[in-house]
């Protein structure tokens, strides 16, 4: 049984996967990963689904046929949950989740796949998410548990015959309740947390494509054109679509810094300080030991002052508060020595994908050098949207590209050229996946509890039936506690998948320029819920109409 169920599994994942992905995808991957892929499935499936088989029926053989016949059977804690290892497990992944940020182990060293650079991932760490997924449901289950043994009984007499006898059922087995929640939210966390990762992959992308670029455009003279850019040309690029336009100084090996124990040569860029902060994301993080508003408005108020990236910073030992030389437009006629100071040490600029090592105000590398040249802009647009940059590199060729031989990059190319090392993955399809499969399971799991249900409890609602409780009134019982278990199903498993989300979030930060931010997809998860609610019901609906099929008189035959 277990062999025909994950085999079966196996193609339908396939089948799933070739309907939501296509024939493309597929084919793209090895015939041995597929292999290799489709045997795992097949393993897991048979041994997992062989263990629920089989070790229900050898506990119900190791214990006494009286017990196994009583309406009320004898429910013993298991050994762990006597010692609370679920609790224990749960604190343990938070405090370990919480320890290794602090100490910086998930501060891999950003890499670039373009580059020829490999991403190591700290894989290691998602023992963490996956504890919390397991424990955290478990110890909500015991929580629900807990709650419901506890309900108050209706006072004046029994009550309305469905809630009376719903406040006692799950009083009297609160146990079956909590299965079926963990059950669920189990699903539901995962469906959770997968989309919550989805969403921030694909922001994270968007903002590591931006920061690439520097802004949404980034505007260079075309090096067939032996003409510079220069300073006034920055009113020529105010066309339609494009809000502001900044210049910037950079080239490999302009300047040389000369510490107080040694000098190397060093990329310097010159920025429009002003311009540059309203255009570009600037993160705290990207500072040492300085939030980003206090560097900008240092930098624009001092026209001496020099941010040091932390490598030349360690290299020439100079640090905040150090004077320092810097030789400006080195192999230039204009080549001058200025006397600087540094005010702070950054870890990466936006615009800079490669790097740069010195940043200074242009206002000041212009009065020093007396050029006006510029090697690039960049500029924001009105519109962020692909069509208002598509309109926007439009009027820039067609306008001041007409005179000058001009290049136009934007940060959507970028994106398009740039990519990380999972950008292979088609997270859109992925999600699609999820959602379908987290409906799937949502049902199957609202489903076995209410088969087991009317399996449990059948001699009970033929009693109830006897004594004058209506089929309809039986219905709504069996409904109202499906519905408790999909509702609070849902509550704790996306609580659990927020937490299980943010914890993937984690792993992800090598592999982006900006330390990525968990988003919520409010939208998808409305509809992932409202989903899943709705098939929940519906099953539940269409399980209870089993009722009608009970034949009292075999089952109090038998009873």
């Amino acid at each position: 049984l277990a062999g025909v169920g994950a085999a079966l599994g196996t193609g339908l994942g396939y089948a799933s996967l070739l309907a939501i992905l296509g024939r493309r995808t597929l084919a793209a991957a090895a015939t041995s990963q597929l292999l290799t892929s489709a045997s795992i499935a097949l393993t897991v499936g048979i041994l997992v689904t062989g263990l629920a088989l089989y070790l229900p029926g050898r506990n119900a053989l190791k214990g006494d046929v009286v017990d196994e016949r009583r309406e009320l059977a004898i429910q013993r804690d298991a050994g762990w949950r006597r010692m609370r290892l679920d609790v224990v497990l749960c604190v343990t992944a938070v405090a370990g989740q919480a320890l290794a940020q602090r100490a910086g182990a998930f501060d891999a060293p950003v890499s670039s796949v373009t580059r020829g650079e490999t991403v190591s991932l700290p894989a290691g760490l998602l023992i963490a998410p996956i504890l919390w997924w397991f424990t955290g449901l478990v110890v909500a289950g015991r929580m629900v548990e807990a709650v419901a043994s506890r309900l108050a009984v209706p006072t004046g007499g029994f009550g309305p015959v469905v809630r009376g006898t719903l406040v006692r059922s799950l009083r009297r087995r609160p146990r079956p309740l909590a299965n079926g929640v963990v059950s669920v939210g189990l699903v539901v966390a995962f469906g959770v947390s997968l989309a919550l990762f989805a969403a921030t992959y694909e922001a994270s992308k968007v903002r590591d494509a931006r920061f690439t670029t520097g802004s949404d455009l980034r505007i260079e003279a075309s090096p067939a054109d032996p003409a510079r850019l220069t300073l006034p040309f920055a009113g020529e690029l105010q066309v339609a679509g494009v809000s502001q336009v900044t210049p910037v100084v950079f080239e490999l090996d302009n300047s040389v810094l000369i510490g107080p124990h040694d000098q190397d040569r060093r990329d310097l860029a010159a920025i429009d300080v002003e311009g540059a902060a309203k255009m570009s994301t600037f993160a705290d993080s990207s500072f040492v030991g300085r939030s980003a508003p206090d560097v900008w408005a240092e930098l624009e108020a001092d026209p001496r002052a020099l941010l040091v990236d932390s490598q030349t910073s360690d290299d020439l030992s100079v640090g905040p508060g150090a004077k320092v030389d810097v030789i400006l437009a080195r192999g230039t006629d204009n080549q001058v020595i200025e006397r600087l100071h540094v005010v702070a040490v950054f870890e990466r600029i936006p615009g800079f994908p490669q790097g740069v090592h010195l940043v200074m105000n242009l206002r000041h590398y212009q009065q020093a050098t007396k050029l006006t040249d510029v090697d690039f802009f960049l500029a924001e647009t009105t519109d962020h949207s692909h069509a208002g940059l598509t309109r926007a590199i439009d009027a820039l060729r067609s306008g001041p590209g007409a005179n000058h031989t001009i290049t136009v990059d934007s940060a959507e190319s970028t994106f398009d050229r740039d990519q990380s090392s999972l950008t292979a993955l088609d997270v859109n399809g992925l999600v699609n996946l999820n959602s379908l499969y987290t409906v799937l399971m949502t049902v199957v799991s609202v489903s076995v509890f209410v088969f087991g249900l009317l399996l449990q409890r059948r001699r009970e609602l033929i009693i109830m039936r006897a004594q004058g409780a209506r089929t309809a009134e039986l219905r709504w019982l069996i409904l109202a506690e499906s519905t408790l278990v999909a509702v609070v199903g849902l509550i704790t498993g996306g609580i659990v998948g927020v937490g299980m989300g943010y914890m993937f979030v984690q792993v992800l930060r090598p592999l982006f320029l900006v330390d990525p931010v968990l988003v919520v997809p409010v939208l998808d998860l409305a509809r992932l819920v409202g989903t899943s609610t709705g098939a929940a019901l519906v099953s539940a609906m269409a399980a209870t109409a089993i009722l009608r099929r009970l034949s009292p008189g075999e089952l109090l035959r038998d009873t």
